[in-house]
């Protein structure tokens, strides 16, 4: 196992670049309330449910709703988890639905030779959030403003994740609701968050680059009950966050599998509280994320990145599609996050964004 110690004084020029979201940003430090969204397979248009506006006319009968009709909410904040006295263990949800410690054995085997002691044990409950456990804490331990930067961006309008409830009637339980998730490309003002904010939708998600309303990530069979908010499980998240560094820009995407989405509505379901989302991050994929920003840094060739791409392997605590497999080895590395939400509308398509180049 790589001692946390020996990357406290040996990486800070690698690290700040991971971290280097909002990096130096003077933001009060995000109250433990924020959380993502993002998700799976489906395609364009989709009208799930009955409400949304009235129809024309007539007396009694079923309201109807448009395809476009539905209210759509955006992010305003997020929580990691961040602290030192295991914040993170309240961080996620239990994908795998076991309890799992050092001594488990029904989770998968540990990569690159790790300890099983370094993936687990789970936070309360089972909370899955390795992320949480291993890799927020290196960060934080070179940048610790890096969740204010990331809550920063959010304030400025820099980037987004957004959920489109459709046909959400203004009150009562909706057993089965399509909901569609929209990235947010930089909004081009402050947002106000008060249901004003026209957003401009990110292209890379569409099924149709000209349709703003085709995003291929949909919850098929999401639903309210009371005030709650649950997309259903094994759905695909996707939150997309910029980073600058060394004077260049790119976009960390971090991709979360067998994830599960939940929050708590407003009365008028205009905002939310109280979100979690818990999911999986490829292994591989999270590190060909983080070579982008180790280009950036002019840091493909340092020794150093190599033993943190050991660290990120040793870290993966179950199979990336939410499952556990003792006959296995772990690809996957569960992740928590909290949020909260608030009224947006969608805009039109923006512009495409470079993919950025990793390490060769």
């Amino acid at each position: 196992m790589l001692e946390l110690a020996r990357f406290r004084g040996t990486l800070p020029l690698f690290l700040a670049a991971v971290a280097a979201v909002g990096c130096g940003d003077d933001v009060d430090t995000a109250p433990g309330g924020g959380g993502a969204s993002t998700v799976s397979t489906g395609g364009s248009g989709g009208v799930g449910g009955l409400g949304g506006s009235g129809g024309e006319g007539g007396t009694g009968g079923e309201a109807t709703c448009l395809p476009t009709d539905g209210v759509t909410l955006a992010l305003t904040e997020l929580y990691f988890g961040q602290g030192t006295n295991g914040e993170w263990k309240n961080v996620g949800l239990n994908i795998d639905g076991l309890v799992s410690d050092g001594t488990s054995t029904d989770v998968c085997q540990p990569a690159e030779g790790g300890d099983p002691d370094v993936a687990y044990p789970d936070g309360e409950g089972g909370i899955d959030n390795s992320f949480g456990k291993n890799l927020l804490p290196l960060i934080l331990s070179v940048v610790p403003t890096w969740p204010d930067g990331v809550n920063a961006y959010l304030e400025e309008g820099r980037f987004n994740a957004m959920l489109k409830m459709y046909c959400l009637p203004p009150t009562g339980d909706v057993p089965v609701l399509i909901t569609k998730v929209f990235g947010g490309t930089e909004l081009g003002s402050v947002p106000a968050y008060d249901g004003t904010d026209v957003w401009p939708v990110v292209p890379e998600i569409l099924g149709d680059p000209q349709d703003p309303e085709s995003s291929t990530l949909v919850f098929e069979n999401s639903s309210v009950i009371g005030s709650t908010f649950d997309s259903g499980t094994q759905e695909t998240f996707i939150l997309t966050i910029p980073i600058e560094f060394n004077e260049q820009s790119t976009l960390l995407k971090l991709t979360l599998y067998g994830a599960q989405v939940t929050m708590t509505l407003s009365e008028d379901r205009k905002s939310a509280t109280g979100g979690v989302i818990g999911g999986v991050l490829n292994t591989e994929e999270i590190i060909a994320q983080v070579s982008k920003v180790v280009a950036m840094a002019d840091l493909c060739d340092d020794a150093l990145y190599d033993q943190v791409v050991t660290l990120v392997r040793q870290s993966s605590d179950i199979m990336s599609d939410g499952t556990q497999d003792p006959g296995q080895i772990c690809d996957g590395i569960s992740f928590g996050v909290r949020f909260e939400m608030q009224e947006v509308q969608l805009g039109d398509v923006g512009p495409e964004a470079p993919p950025g180049v990793g390490c060769p």
